[in-house]
């Protein structure tokens, strides 16, 4: 999804620089741009995450919240380890608490939660 909105993101650039218009389009232009970096980098992130390793995390959870991504849209589901924060699942979401000492499978650039459980025993020295 990101790749394609950059791509999105790049025909209105390559639109407004090949029509050649002054003034106020240079406004456009450096918004779309700013816009157009962000998904490119981000595309960049996932794209990263196809070709590497899993990677593992312990630690207790901080802080967990909710948002929506797009505005109204998309509600996601983010938890806070270890001054990281993680991108989970609803499924996994609901059963996780704030204090709780858990092992975190994840992507490693994007930080998208594969798997979460809890560690029994608490917190390990």
């Amino acid at each position: 999804m990101y790749s394609a909105l950059f791509l999105l993101d790049a025909a209105v650039i390559w639109l407004v620089l090949s029509s050649g218009a002054g003034g106020a389009a240079y406004v456009t232009l450096t918004i779309v741009g700013i816009v157009g970096l962000l998904l490119g980098y981000t595309a960049y992130q996932h794209m990263r995450d196809l070709g590497g390793p899993l990677a593992e995390s312990e630690g207790l959870v901080a802080r967990k919240w909710t948002r929506a991504d797009f505005v109204i849209v998309m509600q996601s589901y983010y938890i806070m380890v270890e001054r990281s924060v993680y991108k989970v699942q609803p499924e996994d979401y609901i059963h996780l608490e704030e204090g709780m000492y858990v092992k975190i499978v994840h992507f490693p650039h994007t930080l998208n939660v594969v798997s979460v459980h809890e560690v029994l025993g608490g917190m390990r020295e």
